[in-house]
């Protein structure tokens, strides 16, 4: 019974601040990228601080996938959201290298 309150309470979120929001968010890395370097340093710096939120919001739908609670048809979406995953993560990793010389680093003291 429990499972099945938890799985109602789930389902109701998944879709929209789930599933939309990081199709959504990883969808627009490629274009992100494209215009990384004519971005005012701000922009950066707030994908840079704001793109922990976007693992966060992954890592508990993973949760939920291992707990059994998403409908068949959000398991579809998911699956389709993986791959675009795998497919975008490369571009995530160079957006947020140590390495890029136009994300602004702290100068260590």
């Amino acid at each position: 019974m429990a499972r099945l309150a938890r799985r109602a309470d789930v389902t109701a979120d998944v879709d929209r601040f789930y599933l939309e929001y990081l199709e959504r968010e990883w969808l627009r890395l490629p274009e992100t990228e494209r215009c990384w370097g004519a971005m005012e340093e701000m922009e950066r710096l707030d994908f840079v601080l704001e793109w922990p939120i976007k693992e966060d919001r992954l890592a508990q739908l993973d949760a939920w996938v291992a707990e059994g609670v998403l409908t068949p048809e959000q398991m579809g979406r998911y699956r389709e959201l993986q791959a675009l995953v795998d497919r975008h993560r490369p571009i995530v990793e160079r957006l947020l290298s140590e390495d890029d010389p136009t994300i602004p680093r702290r100068q260590a003291t």
